[in-house]
């Protein structure tokens, strides 16, 4: 019992400090972890099995609450074993657990490609296309489209001040994919002659996407020189925005201002809340998905009720700045 904890807790705290891995990375990490605790966890009965995959799945929801792919997953795991813990033996809900886990690892792994043959048709033949910060699905859907044999251009912007966008722009350029790397604020000057913005999400909720912090700009201009944009993101990443945290977490102010000046704060917010009906679709390892198909498709999620209470009440040592709970205000209010 020790040893499994020990390691499950390992594992949370890694994915906590992780600030460099993407949604999907982190996400099949965690799913490990309920793999590793199904393996190693000998309770004596299915509900203190239960409490123990609960605690679990509550931490690692909170090690990472802007991640809407560890929310889902665990969610749907916990309200699986939620469904069948009355019928199954302890050493059966450990298998269960196992089995359901591996399975959004499977399924995780083959997104980005499904996502890539979804999205790589909407690359046409000598067009210019931009995006903006960095993403794992979009470079999928490029290199995807090059494979296809069509010649095109990217403009990436660098994305500061973490400049991801020069990570996405070396990774297309080993593709042999040409790409134009520009600064954030010289977008609007390439925008006017671009054929498709591309952007990427980090959730999707019922009339919003979330994104790095830029992507407001991006859209703007899509609207003013009639260019389509797109968002693709795992079908995993759609969350209602009532157990979305506010998008609006800063990153640390030095990576922006290095000394002290007088009177002046440095403020640097690396995600921004963008309203859905900018996006022409949004495309998934599921297919497009239309702004007005979201809300319904979130709606159909189904919730493991012990685990909204469980994250609903962190508890935390100390308390919340604003004094409201993390995953929004609590029931009666």
């Amino acid at each position: 019992m020790i040893q499994s904890e020990q390691s499950c807790a390992q594992v949370v705290k890694e994915i906590g400090a992780d600030n460099v891995s993407g949604a999907s990375e982190l996400s099949r990490k965690a799913a490990s972890s309920f793999v590793l605790f199904a393996s190693e966890n000998p309770a004596n009965s299915g509900q203190e099995y239960f409490r123990g995959l609960l605690k679990l799945g509550a931490d690692l929801i909170l090690s990472q609450p802007h991640m809407a792919s560890i929310f889902n997953m665990v969610n749907s795991i916990l309200y699986s074993v939620e469904q069948v813990l009355p019928n199954l033996s302890v050493s059966e809900l450990a298998g269960f657990t196992g089995e359901k886990a591996e399975e959004f690892i499977g399924n995780s792994l083959s997104a980005i490609q499904l996502i890539a043959e979804n999205g790589e048709g909407l690359i046409a033949q000598d067009s210019k296309v931009l995006t903006f910060s960095a993403s794992g699905s979009i470079l999928a859907i490029l290199k995807k489209a090059k494979e296809a044999g069509r010649d095109f251009e990217v403009v990436v912007s660098e994305s500061r001040p973490m400049l991801e966008g020069r990570l996405l722009a070396r990774f297309l350029g080993n593709a042999k994919i040409p790409v134009t790397l520009i600064t954030d604020a010289s977008v609007g000057v390439f925008a006017k002659d671009a054929d498709l913005f591309l952007a990427g999400a980090d959730s999707v909720s019922e009339s919003s996407f979330v994104n790095k912090v830029g992507t407001f700009y991006l859209c703007l201009l899509s609207r003013e020189y009639h260019v389509p944009l797109y968002v693709a993101c795992e079908r995993s990443k759609f969350i209602s925005s009532r157990w979305r945290p506010s998008p609006h977490a800063g990153g640390d102010p030095s990576e922006i201002l290095d000394s002290e000046l007088l009177n002046v704060r440095a403020e640097n917010p690396y995600f921004e809340e963008i309203p859905l009906s900018f996006c022409r679709q949004v495309i998934t390892n599921e297919g497009f998905f239309s702004p007005k198909d979201v809300p319904r498709y979130i709606r159909k999620t189904r919730l493991c009720q012990d685990l909204m209470e469980r994250i609903r009440d962190p508890r935390p040592s100390a308390p919340l700045a604003s004094g409201d709970h993390l995953f929004g205000p609590q029931r009666g209010r």
